[in-house]
This record gives C-alpha cells, structure tokens and sequence, in this order.
C-alpha cells in the first residue's frame, strides 16, 4: 500500500481495492474473545453409564436436526471470562454436524471497498449482531486503512458518508470473524462466537458448495461444554501460537497445552516442536513419498506415521490429523 498516495488521496482505486482484500480476513479462523482457560474432561473413559443415559435424547436431538426443523444443538451464552461463547445443548458424538449456518454479511471481491454499504443494507437487529462481534486490527493496520478511507471519501463524498470510525468498526469486524470464500468474504455470527482452543473440540469451515459456514464435531461432547475451536496451527510451539494469537486477534490463550508449567503444556511443546520439524522434513521431502520413490520413500513415511501419533497423543482430531 502507498501510504502516501492514500493519504494525497490520488491513489489508484483498484490498488486500494487489492489493498482492502489483503487486508481483509486470512483463512486461519475467526474469533471474538480474550483467551481461553477452560480445561477440557477426558471422554473415554469412566463415563460409560454417564453417556449412555444421555445417548438417547442426543440421538433423538441429532436425528431431529436433520429433518424439515432442525433442533439446534448449541445455545450462545455468557463464558465466565471470554465474553458470549458456543455451548452444546445435549451430548453430540464426535462427526456430528452441529452447526451449518449461512453468512450475515457477504462481501464479494469487487465490492470489498464498498463493505460498509452492504452493511448498511442489513436490518438493525441484524447491524447490532454484527457490530457486537470481535474487532481487532493488526499493529499499524488502523492507521493505515484510516488513510485509505479518507482518500476514498474525499474522491467520494457522498458514497462514503458515514463516519471514518463507523467504516473502520465494519473492517475490523470483517477482518476478525470473516471466512474467505471462492468470491470474496462471508461473516457468519453464531461461527464468530465460538471461542479459541489449541485443543479444539470442533472443526470449522467455509463450504463454498451449499454456502455456508459448517462446524464439526471432532471429540465426543457433553452437553453444557463449551465448543472451542483453533484459530491457528497444530505444528507451532506455545512461544508462536501467543504471539500469532495476540497479534492477530489480540489475546493470549492460556488452555491446557499453553500452561507451561504443567505436564502436559510441558510435553505439548516437545510434541509440537517436533510436529513442526516434520512438517518442514516431508514439505522438503515430498517426492519421497511418491510412489514412484520406490523405497527410497521409508523415511518420510516413518515421519508421517510420527506425526500422526504425535497429533493423537495431542489430542488434535481435526485437519491436521486427516492431511498428516
């Protein structure tokens, strides 16, 4: 971005455009809270009697969902220290679908730019749901865009009337919660609500056949526990995962694997430093594992077969674990 060209306001209108959309949400998730603290219960064992006396109503609630009235299988609600959070309304065993919602706000490419129009189209009930999800720039990305929008609203006046504060509220919320998509950036709410965990429950994603945002199950869940997903990568030690998480979403996560004082924080570094190390081998190695390597390809084999286990000691059941 040429700042200064933004800021005479003789900067070109697509190189703002492409601006915006750099600028605008990665892939790498959504968020809306202050950290994570909450320790999560160990599902797979003594709890037998426990889940079978809930089996029934939560086959009976999944089953209902599927049909011409879904039953919703989470509540949004107060956290004890992360603001509004994702609750699971009855027991969901792992693979359930559990959410499958379609976007609040939807903001194709070309109209990046012209993101606080169709905000302003939205009805206010819906406005107020989408300005009370999280907002956060990146260091120096306020000011910034600040700049962008003021050169846009002096080429412009009248299309870019509302409050440069207004504007930059709408770009952050879309900044923070928003899913790329094959056209542009979609804004779910109830997605946005979901809190963040290095060792996620669910799995999310933006599925561009049917539309929506989708959310599954990956851990068998109790009902009453909180859904949490992650908003970054397996393979990163704690030391990255902070500062990635208080950077882009400007809080610090302090659940089971980011306590460094604890056993298992303890060995959940190790697990994924050394995650990390084979991510980078079998990126460099890739060809081994062709099957035209013939047995050349026993080592990145091996590798991959480590980083498996060393993702289920984790407790990670989610992409990482499929694409490993």
């Amino acid at each position: 971005m040429d700042i200064k060209k933004a800021a005479d306001g003789t900067v070109d209108e697509n190189e703002l455009s492409k601006d915006l959309q750099d600028l605008t949400v990665d892939d790498s998730h959504r968020a809306t809270q202050t950290a994570n603290g909450k320790k999560r219960k160990n599902h797979r064992g003594g709890q037998k009697k426990k889940q079978k006396n809930s089996q029934k109503s939560s086959k009976e609630a999944i089953q209902a969902s599927e049909g011409d009235a879904p039953v919703q299988l989470y509540e949004v609600r107060a956290t004890a220290s992360k603001g509004l959070g994702v609750f699971a309304s009855c027991a969901i065993p792992r693979g359930t679908r559990i959410m499958c919602e379609p976007a609040l706000l939807y903001i194709e490419h070309a109209n990046l730019q012209f993101m606080h129009v169709l905000f302003y189209r939205l009805s206010p009930g819906d406005q107020a749901k989408f300005l009370s999800l999280h907002a956060h720039f990146l260091k120096g990305e306020k000011a910034a865009m600040e700049k962008v929008l003021r050169a846009f609203k002096a080429a412009d006046p009248i299309l870019f009337a509302p409050p440069i504060e207004d504007q930059l509220r709408i770009l952050a919320v879309v900044k923070s919660n928003g899913c790329k998509t094959n056209c542009g950036v979609a804004v779910p709410y109830d997605l946005g609500r979901i809190n963040h965990s290095c060792l996620p429950n669910v799995y999310h994603v933006w599925n561009n056949v049917i539309e929506r945002a989708t959310v599954h199950a990956v851990q068998d869940i109790e009902a009453g526990q909180e859904l949490l997903a992650t908003y970054n990568r397996a393979y990163e030690p704690r030391a990255q995962r902070q500062s990635y998480l208080l950077q882009r979403w400007g809080f610090r996560c302090d659940c089971q694997a980011c306590n460094p004082s604890s056993m298992f924080g303890k060995a959940s570094d190790k697990r994924r430093k050394r995650l990390l190390e084979i991510s980078e081998f079998l990126k460099s190695h890739n060809h081994l594992l062709s099957t035209r390597a013939g047995g050349r390809n026993g080592k990145a084999l091996a590798a991959a077969v480590e980083s498996v286990h060393l993702l289920q000691e984790e407790g990670i059941h989610n992409m990482e674990l499929a694409i490993a």
